[in-house]
């Protein structure tokens, strides 16, 4: 059994609150094709072929988190 006083635990749960809250709403911001470059870690250009190719899908020119996160996992 681990021990944990009831300040740091409180502090723990904080956080992991705020981590969540934080991956949630991430989801469901819209991201234009030059920040959702930077977040995938490659260029608009090659963004924009991932687009037309299918791979992500945009919707009036915008990328939303959760397409994001489908893409980076892999899913279709």
């Amino acid at each position: 059994m681990i021990a944990i006083e009831e300040n740091t635990l409180q502090n723990m749960l904080i956080e992991s609150a705020r981590r969540g809250a934080e991956q949630a709403f991430r989801r469901f911001v819209r991201y234009n094709y030059t920040e959702a470059a930077r977040l995938l870690s490659i260029t608009p250009k090659t963004l924009s072929k991932r687009v037309m190719e299918g791979k992500l899908k945009a919707t009036d020119g915008l990328i939303t988190g959760e397409e994001i996160d489908r893409y980076l996992r892999g899913e279709k």
